[in-house]
C-alpha cells in the first residue's frame, strides 16, 4: 500500500523548505523531496550565499587597499588566501544547511526524502521507483542558468554561476557575457580581487530591466574601475575551452575575434521543469515556468508552484514569501493573493542598488501619474565621511493619492536601506507619513527624512 501525505513538496530550497516546515507546524503529514539530498537549493550552495562570502572578502581586501583614502598607511603588500575564504565557504553553506535540516527533524510530521520525483497521475509521484500519494503539492524546483544558442563548442565549456564559485584559485582574466545582476556582481568581485575583466553586452547598457538612471551610476562606476564594459555586441560563436576560448562578434558594423582564457556565462535562467511529467498531469507551463494564478495556483487547483520555477520574480525571499501563501491557501478557508508590486530586492555591487516597488518607468508604462524626487548622497553627511558619495535615493509617488509606490537606492549600503523602503511601499505610505519618522544622523537613512521634508516643503511652496 502506498505512503500518503496531505502535502508533498518537491525542491527543498528557500521556496520548498519553509512550504513543507509551515505545513509540518499546522500539523499536516509532509513529504519534502530534493535531488540534492540537502536543504537550500541553488540560493545556498551556488547563488545568494556563495557570492556574498566571496564579495565579502573581496570588498575587504580592496577597502585594504584603499587604506590611504583615510589617511592609514598598510605595512607590507596586501595579500587575499583565497583558499582560506572557500573553506569559509564551505563550513557556512555546511552550517546553515545542517541548521536548516536540524530544523525540519525537529518536526514530527516532516518527512525529508532525498530522490528525483516525477508525477504520475495528478495525485501520485514516483520518486526514485518508490510511489507515492499526496493531496496536495507544492513544486519549488527553482531554476538553472540558461546557456546561450551561439554557434561554435565554447559555449557549454563556459562557467555559469554554478561553477565559479568552485574555482581553486583566482583568475588573472575573466570575460563575462551577459550584464544582468550575475554578471555585475561577479565582475566587480573578480576585478577588487585583481582578476583582468570585461563584460560583453548585446544591449545598449547594464541591467536592462532596472532603473536606467541607476543603472548607467553603476556602469560608469565600473568602467571608473578598470572594467572594460562592451555594449552593443551581436555574438556570432564560441570556440575553445578554459585557457583558450575565442569569441567571435560584431560591434559597430566591424567583426572582430577576442582570445580570452576563461569564461563566464550569465544570460538568463531556465526553469527546472524537466522530468517532473508535468504533462502526465496536464499542468501548464513554458519557456519562462509553470503558469500560475494569483493565488500560486497551476491549472490543476490541488497543486501549487513557487519560486523560480514559475512565470513570476525570480528571487529566493520572493521563493519564501510565495511558499507561505501557498500553504496557507491549502489549509485555510480564505485565499490570499501575491502582491508583485511590494516586491524589493538588492543588487550587491559596488555601489549597491535597492528597489522597493514600482520604478519610474514601470509606473509610467501602467499609466500612472506620478512624480519623482531625488536626494543626491554627495551631499550626504555619511556618506562624505565613509568617501563614498556615488548615490541616489529616489522617491516614485503617485500625484492623486500621495503614496510612494517605489522607491530605487544605489549607495555604498544599499542593502542596509531597503529594510525601509521595503517597509514604506508595502505599507503603502505617504511622504508625510515618512516625515514624520525621526532619522537619527548622521546615517544614510537620514535621507528617508531629508527627501521627504524637502518634497514637503516644495508642495507647500507651489501652494
Amino acid at each position: 500500500m502506498m505512503e500518503r501525505y496531505d502535502l508533498v513538496v518537491i525542491g527543498a530550497g528557500p521556496g520548498g523548505t519553509p512550504a513543507a516546515m509551515a505545513a509540518a507546524q499546522f500539523g499536516k503529514r509532509v513529504l519534502l523531496v530534493d535531488a540534492r539530498g540537502e536543504p537550500g537549493g541553488e540560493c545556498l550552495f551556488e547563488g545568494c550565499i556563495p557570492s556574498k562570502v566571496l564579495e565579502n572578502a573581496a570588498a575587504r581586501f580592496a577597502m585594504l587597499k584603499e587604506m590611504k583614502r583615510f589617511h592609514i598607511d598598510v605595512e607590507g603588500k596586501e595579500q587575499i588566501h583565497w583558499e582560506a575564504v572557500l573553506e569559509d565557504k564551505k563550513e557556512i553553506l555546511s552550517r546553515r544547511a545542517m541548521g536548516a535540516m536540524k530544523q525540519m527533524e525537529s518536526l514530527p510530521t516532516l518527512t525529508f526524502m532525498e530522490g528525483t520525483a516525477t508525477f504520475v497521475d495528478p495525485h501520485t509521484i514516483e520518486v526514485d521507483g518508490e510511489r507515492i500519494a499526496f493531496d496536495h503539492a507544492i513544486i519549488a524546483t527553482g531554476a538553472r542558468a540558461q546557456l546561450p544558442p551561439l554557434k561554435g563548442e565554447g559555449i557549454p565549456r563556459a562557467w555559469t554561476n554554478a561553477d565559479v564559485f568552485k574555482q581553486s584559485c583566482i583568475p588573472e582574466e575573466i570575460t563575462f557575457i551577459g550584464a544582468g545582476a550575475i554578471s555585475c556582481e561577479l565582475v566587480q568581485m573578480f576585478n577588487k580581487l585583481g582578476t583582468r575583466c570585461r563584460l560583453m553586452e548585446r544591449g545598449e547598457r547594464i541591467l536592462k530591466h532596472i532603473d536606467e538612471a541607476c543603472a548607467l551610476r553603476l556602469q560608469q562606476q565600473m568602467i571608473d574601475e578598470g572594467i572594460e564594459v562592451m555594449l552593443n555586441v551581436t555574438f556570432d560563436r564560441v570556440e575553445g575551452d578554459h585557457g583558450d576560448f575565442s569569441v567571435v562578434y560584431e560591434q559597430e558594423g566591424e567583426v572582430h575575434t577576442l582570445q580570452t582564457p576563461h569564461l563566464l556565462v550569465a544570460t538568463g535562467r531556465t526553469p527546472n521543469v524537466d522530468g517532473l511529467g508535468l504533462d502526465n498531469i496536464g499542468v501548464t507551463y513554458g519557456a519562462h515556468g509553470i503558469e500560475v494564478d494569483e493565488t500560486l495556483q497551476t491549472s490543476l487547483p490541488h497543486i501549487y508552484a513557487v519560486g523560480d520555477c514559475n512565470t513570476g520574480p525570480k528571487f529566493a525571499h520572493w521563493a519564501s514569501y510565495e511558499a507561505g501563501i501557498a500553504v496557507h491557501n491549502i489549509f485555510a478557508p480564505m485565499k490570499h493573493k501575491t502582491d508583485p508590486d511590494k516586491l524589493s530586492w538588492v543588487l550587491f555591487s559596488d555601489p549597491q542598488i535597492a528597489s522597493a516597488g514600482l520604478s519610474e518607468a514601470e509606473a509610467n508604462a501602467r499609466g500612472m501619474e506620478v512624480e519623482v524626487a531625488e536626494y543626491d548622497y554627495a551631499i550626504d553627511a555619511r556618506a562624505q565621511l565613509d568617501k563614498e558619495t556615488n548615490g541616489v535615493l529616489k522617491f516614485v509617488i503617485e500625484k492623486q493619492s500621495g503614496i510612494i509606490r517605489g522607491i530605487q537606492i544605489v549607495s555604498e549600503d544599499a542593502s542596509s536601506l531597503s529594510g525601509e523602503a521595503s517597509l514604506i511601499v508595502a505599507k503603502e505610505m505617504t511622504v508625510m507619513d515618512v516625515m514624520q519618522a525621526i532619522h537619527p544622523h548622521p546615517t544614510l537613512t537620514e535621507a528617508f527624512g531629508v527627501l521627504a521634508r524637502r518634497i514637503f516643503m516644495a508642495k507647500m511652496m507651489r501652494r
